[in-house]
This record gives structure tokens, sequence and C-alpha cells, in this order.
């Protein structure tokens, strides 16, 4: 079987994109990361896999919730600087979409300044910022608390985050995703 096949399979049997992104997908990206972060795997290896999984990923249909989101409301998903480890900012795009949300997604490199320029044009209810390296821990501090003082929602996800759980309040964000099931979840309440 392909990894084409095992997601169709998944998709057909939980009628989810969500559950195909959580279940399948992030644990397999979750430990290719680790085993490229223990050096078991080189840059050639990691690419593969996550061209392989964003391929089948964007190849499966949409799933829309039965009880969307209020009309209208929108997030912007974004890594800052030079990250550019976004598979999971896609994967996470496809499942708010299926809940209804208007997703702006900015490619990067996107250096703070850029986030708070769209932040402030597009007015998105919440920002969702994803990480995996520390060495930017500093300019996403920053963004956040610009973020914060328009008065828009902060979520933060990523293998940095994962490795650090509790990292998302120091940087002052209002919520930590995990997972893509975890994030829409946060995200639905922060509409409220």
């Amino acid at each position: 079987m392909t990894a084409h096949d095992i997601a169709s399979s998944y998709l057909a049997a939980t009628h989810s994109r969500l559950a195909v992104v959580c279940d399948l997908f992030h644990p397999a990206q979750y430990e290719i990361g680790e085993l490229w972060y223990q050096g078991r795997l080189g840059v050639a290896e990691e690419h593969r896999a996550t061209a392989i999984v964003t391929k089948v990923a964007m190849g499966l249909p949409p799933t829309p919730v039965d009880r969307p989101v209020r009309p209208g409301a929108r997030c912007l998903l974004s890594a800052i600087t030079s990250e550019k480890h976004v598979v999971g900012l896609q994967l996470l795009a496809m499942a708010l979409e299926d809940e209804g949300w208007l997703v702006d997604q900015l490619q990067p490199p996107v250096p703070g300044a850029e986030l708070i320029r769209a932040v402030s044009t597009w007015l998105p209810d919440v920002v969702g910022l994803s990480a995996a390296y520390a060495s930017n821990l500093g300019q996403i501090t920053k963004a956040i608390a610009e973020v914060r003082k328009l008065r828009v929602t902060v979520m933060v996800g990523g293998p940095l985050f994962n490795r650090a759980p509790e990292l998302w309040r120091v940087v002052g964000a209002n919520a930590h995703g995990s997972d893509a099931r975890v994030t829409t979840v946060l995200m639905r309440r922060s509409l409220r």
C-alpha cells in the first residue's frame, strides 16, 4: 500500500481530514522530525517524507464539519523569520477550512513586521504561529506581544512548543495547540 492508499482508506473510514492529519500525518511527521533532530536521518530523507505527506494531504477532498464556526471567522497562520517548517501549518489550514474558517497563510520567510502588517490589514480573530527551533524565540516573543496589542488571540504550535509544553506561556501566547485536533478546539473556543 502507498501512503496515498493508507490516507484515502483512513479518510473513507473516518470521513475527516482532521482525523487523517492527527492520527496519521502528525505522528509520522513528529517521528521524522525527531529522527532528523537526533541525526539519524539526513535532510534529503526529511524533505522527501515532507513532500510525500504534503502531496498526499493536498489530494484529500474537504470534509466539512456539521457545525462550522460562525460565518466570517478568520485566522492567519504563519511562521516567523526564516522558519521553513510549515507543513504542520498547511495541514492545520486544511482542518480549519473544514471547520468553516477563512484561512490566510503567510509563506516563509515572514519578518515580524510583515506579520503585524498582515494582522492589521486582514483583522483575523486568531493568529496561529508555528516554530521548530528556539533560535527564533526572541522574535516570536516580540511578534506575539505586537499581535496581542491589536487584541488578537495568538496560539502557538510546532515542534519547539511540543518539546517544551509550557513555553507558550513564556512567549506570551494565549494557548498552545499540540496538534491540529487540539488547535481546532482551542481556536473555536477563542471565538466565544
